[in-house]
């Protein structure tokens, strides 16, 4: 009975926690801006590109230091050979052991070291401000995908206020029509636009149902059906804008990313030309070297009185080191070198190019997206001012509908341009609110609901 009662909590517990899960979590912005910069495939391969990157800038750094390389060989030889720790002809066989290390350390070559670690420093800046650049994407996808989503919500909100208003009319109409008081056209038409109605509520429902998957799509998340966004309070839109495309273009080439990730792109170029021309210049490197041997053959003393020369004693009687001061003067090279500054020099002028380009484009959107939003803002100060003269109209056709001494087609096609003019006013406060959240983001405000 006491296993029961414990096999009955744990099944209540195991309940409770499933039941847990399964309830739907409503995702805030900013949680979809998190998730989706975290799981982000874009975002992670421009990071990792740039962990490259800085693996490359500790290579050049290491050129810096000598290159220490250490060897040892074991040989054994047969017939009239030359014995390496003597450097005399023997006739038997022996076995013999050589140990050596030797260091390289590159004094000067045409400060290609330097240059080169410069240009790395500032293509890992660059890689950093990509980084940023590709986070400003999603966040900007993400705004489009939630805003979607709002917007769906609101217009199937809308179908269902407008099929619920149908339902009272259909309701109403039928009580008329028993009465005698009402044609049987009028209830047949109320009757078709409740259906319609519902028609516009299940294409409201599937076009959230699309929305939320797109959202999740560009969350990099497992499509779920009870995903949900929290609504947030949002101020009514203005319609005013303050500012110049011009002024939000300058404040844009200050604190966009791509901006400056172009500019140091440039400079990188341009740094490069100077690595190409040290080539030029003369290479000074040192070496330095350290060899011992030994040799089974070798003996101490006399030839008449040999005597056992160790192994330990050998190699430390042999050791040998020698230092080595090279200079190397590039003369001729194939052309190699002057082909390589002229590759350079294109790739800095190309750099120079796509620096302008990114400017160009970035005008050009600010421009484009200006001028949207404000088509935007005279669109929904005129919707405005629509709804309102179509809600006038549609609640004075409803009185006289439902009084008797207007058609239900009258009524209905005030009620269509009613429903029609909601719609309109939704759908250009959405646009309002995305291209002024677009022309922020360029000015470097953050994207808040």
């Amino acid at each position: 009975m006491r296993m029961l009662k414990r096999l009955l909590i744990l099944f209540l517990v195991l309940s409770c926690h499933f039941v847990s899960l399964a309830q739907s979590k409503a995702w805030s912005f900013q949680q979809c801006i998190d998730t989706a910069l975290k799981l982000n495939i874009n975002v992670n391969q421009v990071q990792l590109a740039n962990e490259s990157n800085k693996i490359d800038l500790e290579q050049v750094k290491a050129n810096r230091i000598p290159s220490v390389n250490a060897n040892a060989s074991e040989g054994f030889s047969i017939g009239t050979t030359i014995n390496p720790t003597t450097n005399q002809y023997v006739t038997q066989g022996y076995n013999s052991t050589r140990f050596g290390i030797n260091g390289s350390l590159n004094l000067f070559n045409g400060l290609q070291n330097a240059n080169t670690i410069r240009q790395m420093v500032l293509n890992i800046k660059a890689g950093q401000l990509d980084i940023e650049k590709a986070k400003s994407d999603v966040i900007l996808s993400i705004t489009t995908g939630y805003l979607q989503v709002l917007f769906s919500k609101e217009i199937l909100e809308t179908a269902k206020s407008q099929a619920s208003a149908t339902a009272a009319q259909v309701d109403r109409t039928e009580k008329m029509y028993n009465a005698g008081k009402s044609p049987e056209s009028d209830l047949l038409q109320i009757r078709s636009q409740l259906a319609t109605d519902n028609l516009a509520i299940i294409t409201a429902e599937n076009q959230l149902d699309m929305a939320k998957v797109t959202l999740m799509q560009l969350m990099f998340i497992p499509i779920v059906s009870d995903f949900d966004v929290i609504i947030p309070e949002m101020t009514e839109p203005t319609g005013s804008i303050v500012q110049s495309n011009e002024d939000i273009y300058k404040k844009a080439l200050q604190v966009r990313p791509e901006i400056a990730s172009a500019e140091m792109e440039t400079h990188s170029a341009q740094m490069g030309i100077k690595i190409s021309n040290g080539a030029r210049w003369p290479s000074l490197n040192l070496n330095a070297n350290a060899t011992t041997n030994y040799a089974s053959s070798r003996t101490k003393g006399s030839s008449v009185n040999p005597e056992n020369y160790p192994f330990f004693m050998q190699i430390w009687d042999n050791l040998g080191q020698s230092f080595t001061l090279g200079l190397s003067i590039p003369i001729y090279s194939n052309r190699i070198i002057k082909s390589r500054i002229d590759q350079a020099k294109i790739a800095a002028m190309n750099a120079q190019l796509n620096e302008q380009l990114t400017q160009t484009q970035l005008r050009k959107t600010i421009e484009q997206t200006y001028v949207d939003l404000k088509g935007a803002a005279k669109k929904y100060e005129a919707t405005k001012v629509q709804l309102n003269a179509v809600s006038s109209v549609y609640q004075n056709s409803e009185k006289k509908f439902n009084i008797g001494v207007m058609s239900a087609t009258d009524f209905l096609i005030q009620k269509n341009n009613f429903t029609q003019a909601l719609s309109s006013l939704i759908q250009s406060k959405y646009d309002y609110i995305f291209k002024s959240k677009i022309l922020d983001f360029y000015q470097g405000k953050a994207i808040n609901f």
